[in-house]
């Protein structure tokens, strides 16, 4: 079953970085965010408190002393205190009234409400005493309303200022506390996170660069020419793109090579075909003007058999139009011309030729060695003008076989055989057809075959031809001549 793609796996590199970054300021960025938001909380509420104890801290610590004493002046008539000290309190009041608004602890808000209670009592006590004419009266007032009051009134302060005191440092904790909770929770997310974003980071890397290094494999196979590539598994599109590419790029160039190999070949077959119209006429005319001579000089039975080898030559060269024949047939059809030239030639001419049995059905192009024996009786025995040999061997060498046609003809010159060689090499008109044996041989068994030539001069000339043993010509496209 076929694996569904994810929407992650359908993006490009581009949008997967995006989407990795996105993965890791979210997350962090949501982390900040909830650790200033803390930190905010924590210190507004230390801000309240210290804001508190800044406003408490402006109350007297001696607020009772004081009062008491102003009333006491004021209860005496003293020249010191003519007016009752209402200022005092209406302060103490605004004081206490603020820090109502910004308490938000229990204890504290019942101390303060306390203050705030006692000194609107203490001011209707102190209007008593104003009300109230004889001595020992406002004394009595004085004794058990007012210092009593402002005794209370000190007292619920220094309990709010205690309560809030232990507030902040409980604050103070709190805060400690959260910060380093936060702190500890931020720091395991963030870690989780980039955690993560490694982990896809890695995955992402290995998305793209396992991938490359497979293409980068294909195209190192298709530089030394191996075109039997196979597509890389990815799901990054650039990549994916990529090697759709160098698939599309190695097959046409393997279906350009295949043609210009084709076309190549086509044109060793149309030079074969050529040298075919070319020598064959020719040899044909002179051993018909041979067999014409017997004739007139009633050498019938010499006519008869050369006739007979010619039917036999041009029996094997046509084949029924096969280009590739068995080694037999292309040693029937080598002799045939052997037993022609020698009937022309027998005074300068012999040969031998030594096929073994179990070689007999190994198949090679046709063609392959009567150009090289006609070039050794040609180039090598009519040129010594004495008797020479022609030997034909075949040996077994592994998984090749070596044919060998050598004479003891003229032989070749150092500046002639390089020059031979050369045009082999060149892909040259060289002699009778041996540039096309040459290039025929390579073109269906490869560039390690072909011709071998070794000659000395006035010593004779060996060439020594490599074919396999097995070989599969049904892979070659070959055309019928």
């Amino acid at each position: 079953m076929k694996k569904r793609k994810t929407k992650y796996e359908e993006l490009n590199i581009n949008q997967k970085i995006q989407y990795l970054i996105r993965s890791l300021a979210l997350p962090l960025l949501f982390c900040i965010l909830l650790l200033v938001a803390s930190m905010c909380i924590s210190i507004g509420n230390y801000s309240t408190i210290t804001h508190n104890m800044n406003l408490s801290s402006e109350f007297s610590l001696s607020f009772k002393e004081n009062m008491d004493l102003k009333m006491y002046h004021y209860c005496v008539g003293s020249a010191e205190q003519k007016t009752l000290p209402v200022k005092d309190v209406n302060r103490a009041i605004r004081l206490a009234e603020k820090l109502e608004k910004t308490t938000v602890r229990k204890e504290s808000r019942r101390a303060i409400e306390l203050v705030i209670a006692d000194c609107k009592n203490l001011k209707k006590r102190m209007r008593a005493i104003a009300e109230t004419k004889g001595y020992d009266s406002r004394q009595v007032q004085l004794t058990y309303n007012v210092y009593v009051l402002t005794e209370l009134i000190q007292k619920a302060m220094g309990d709010y200022i205690y309560y809030e005191a232990g507030y902040l440092k409980k604050v103070e904790n709190d805060m400690f506390a959260r910060i380093l909770a936060v702190g500890i929770i931020l720091g395991i997310f963030v870690f989780v996170i980039v955690a993560l974003v490694v982990k896809k980071s890695f995955r992402l890397a290995g998305e793209i660069t396992d991938p490359i290094g497979g293409v980068s494999d294909n195209v190192r196979k298709v530089g030394h020419g191996n075109f039997d590539i196979t597509p890389v598994e990815t799901n990054v599109i650039e990549v994916k793109e990529l090697d759709r590419g160098i698939l599309k790029m190695a097959g046409r160039i393997q279906t350009l090579l295949e043609n210009v190999k084709e076309e190549e070949r086509k044109q060793h077959m149309i030079q074969l075909e050529l040298l075919q119209a070319q020598v064959n006429p020719h040899f044909l005319y002179n051993t018909l003007d041979t067999i014409v001579w017997m004739v007139e000089a009633d050498m019938h039975d010499e006519a008869i058999e050369m006739l007979t080898h010619l039917s036999v030559f041009f029996r094997t060269v046509l084949s029924k139009g096969e280009d590739v024949i068995s080694l037999h047939d292309e040693v029937l059809h080598t002799k045939s011309y052997l037993e022609i030239q020698q009937i022309r030639y027998s005074d300068i001419l012999d040969y031998t030729i030594e096929l073994p049995q179990d070689m007999e059905e190994i198949r090679l192009p046709k063609m392959t060695l009567q150009p090289l024996v006609e070039n050794a009786l040609y180039h090598g025995v009519k040129e010594k003008r004495g008797k020479s040999s022609i030997w034909i061997t075949f040996e077994d060498a592994g998984r090749d076989i070596v044919i060998q046609v050598k004479d003891d003809g003229i032989g070749m010159t150092e500046d002639c055989l390089r020059e031979v060689q050369e045009g082999l090499k060149n892909n040259q008109s060289v002699g009778f057809g041996m540039s096309a044996v040459e290039g025929r041989l390579k073109l269906y068994y490869g560039e390690e075959y072909g011709l071998d030539i070794c000659s000395k001069y006035q010593e004779g000339t060996v060439i020594r031809v490599n074919i396999p043993k097995k070989f599969n010509f049904s892979d070659k496209k070959t055309n019928k001549i």
